[in-house]
């Protein structure tokens, strides 16, 4: 009888051991498949969630430390009365050093101001609401410093007529500018490709108010009476963009979004400086001095009349954290990176946990599976002594005599993995999604105090669209597959182990001497 036929005689005329042996390759497979199987579905989630998100951060002002680095109680505020006036200042110098990380794929910052008309309409979408007659419209001016807007990048608006904004229109000129507007705004005011309209910024001569201020914003039509000049830009339109309906924006919303003119970034700052010199201007014709507080109200005009928002997207969502560890040192005080893909963050978190876990139970029960196999195999052949003693005895060659007990071995353990598999699949898919589910349902820290402001009103007003998944949509990112390449991963490291663990009392079997076996 030859080595192979010995040892399918011994599996089948020993049931009790075959039966104990496979049991506890299936309770230590099952281990080994969940925590692969949990390995595999992290992997296969990573891959498709890069694939559908993109990774975008910004840069916010952290108002907490800030209000936490005044000594409130003796603040000096005779000489500073309003010191969040006088905080630092993301400038369009501290974007472009950002962009430069070697993170970045695509980055805009944007800027944002209201500049008015009298001879210009909004468009309105329904009813026209009630205005104050005599004072001009007012229109929100979005600026950008991008020729490829994320705006049409991402379908939030579709460019049907004309051209974006090129390399020559970022290119500052004076008081004449380009626009993008929507086909909505452009038919209510009769503008087409190629047609120019002015906006401005109006002051009124200076006067002193009943609280003892200087006032020079005309608000109402009794104020325009008192109008003093006017900052104006010409802009030319180069663009015309339609915005599909989106069932989640309000009318408001929508109209806003309409009736807002896009414009390269340095035609807000022009505008802004000019605003300046007109408030020096009035002031020379007028017999009022410029006290302290309206120079404050003059360098907050300097500092915030581009009202800087910028966001970046980042190549990879695994490079959120170095983009963030690099740009850190490049902004100013009390400013840090925010990163707007919450929703990869979230579930990015939650994987890396689930990772930490099945790293640890597949380490464990491998290395639990080669001492209890080790153990349990050495107590079998020590009981079946006499037998290998018969085999040397008659000279059977030890490589035979070990092949053997491989292949008992082998052939038990193959159909205790076998049913180890979809055990360990269907475990692993309910503890790993329920602990999934946990983590994303974790309340969240509320950043800002209860207010009711956040990023994604930022991101809709500019135009971005908000990529956040919801909790469904995360948990179905992630999907425990039972593939190809997991059961043979499973295989390979079930297999390999159970090998290992036999090897080890092979050695009692090869240091076996005939003699004494048998004595």
């Amino acid at each position: 009888m030859n080595f192979f036929n010995r040892a399918t005689t011994s599996i089948t005329r020993r049931p009790g051991k075959t039966v104990i042996l496979m049991l506890l390759v299936f309770i230590l497979g099952t281990v080994i498949a969940g925590a692969i199987s949990v390995r595999g579905a992290i992997q296969n989630t990573d891959a498709n969630l890069r694939a559908r998100m993109q990774p975008i951060v910004a840069i916010e002002f952290d108002s907490q430390q800030f209000h936490d680095s005044i000594d409130w109680d003796n603040h000096d505020w005779d000489n500073d009365p309003n010191p969040e006036e006088n905080r630092p200042q993301v400038t369009p110098a501290h974007v472009r050093a950002l962009a430069d990380l070697p993170y970045v794929a695509i980055y805009d910052f944007t800027t944002l101001t209201q500049l008015r008309s009298f001879e210009l309409e909004r468009y309105w979408g329904g009813e026209q609401p009630w205005q104050d007659q005599g004072v001009p419209l007012s229109f929100p001016v979005r600026g950008t410093s991008s020729t490829e807007m994320i705006q049409f990048e991402s379908g939030v608006m579709n460019l049907v007529q004309g051209t974006q904004f090129d390399a020559t229109h970022m290119i500052p000129g004076g008081t004449n500018s380009h626009a993008l507007v929507s086909v909505e705004w452009a038919n209510a005011n009769n503008l087409s490709i190629g047609s120019s309209f002015t906006l401005s910024e109006f002051i009124m001569h200076p006067q002193e108010t009943d609280w003892g201020h200087i006032d020079f914003h005309p608000w109402s039509s009794e104020h325009f009476d008192y109008l003093f000049g006017s900052a104006d830009m010409t802009f030319t339109i180069v663009g015309l963009f339609e915005r599909p309906v989106n069932e989640d924006e309000d009318n408001w919303t929508r109209n806003n979004a309409l009736n807002t003119i896009f414009v390269p970034n340095w035609s807000i700052e022009e505008s802004a400086n000019q605003l300046i010199d007109l408030i020096y201007a009035a002031f020379d014709v007028s017999e009022l001095d410029m006290d302290e507080d309206l120079e404050r109200q003059i360098d907050w005009i300097a500092r915030n009349g581009m009202n800087i928002t910028s966001f970046f997207i980042i190549d990879d969502p695994a490079n959120i954290e170095a983009f963030r560890e690099a740009a850190m040192p490049l902004l100013p005080e009390f400013h840090n990176v925010a990163d707007m893909s919450n929703s990869f963050s979230d579930i990015a978190s939650s994987m890396t946990t689930m990772q930490g876990i099945a790293d640890v139970v597949l380490y464990v029960s491998v290395g639990a599976t080669l001492l209890i196999l080790s153990l349990l195999i050495t107590l079998f052949l020590r009981d079946r002594r006499y037998e290998m003693g018969v085999y040397l005895a008659l000279g059977e060659k030890k490589g035979k005599i070990v092949t053997q007990i491989l292949l008992e071995v082998i052939v038990t353990a193959f159909v205790g993995i076998t049913l180890a598999v979809f055990s360990g699949h269907f475990i692993s898919r309910e503890m790993s999604n329920n602990m999934l589910m946990n983590e994303l349902q974790a309340p969240d820290v509320d950043h800002w105090g209860g207010g009711s402001w956040t990023w994604g009103d930022v991101w809709q007003e500019i135009g971005i669209p908000n990529n956040d998944m919801s909790i469904p949509e995360m948990a179905d990112a992630f999907q425990v597959r039972l593939g190809t390449d997991t059961i043979l991963l499973f295989y390979g490291v079930g297999l390999g182990a159970v090998v290992l663990s036999t090897l080890f009392p092979v050695i009692y079997i090869v240091t076996l001497k005939p003699k004494k076996v048998l004595m």
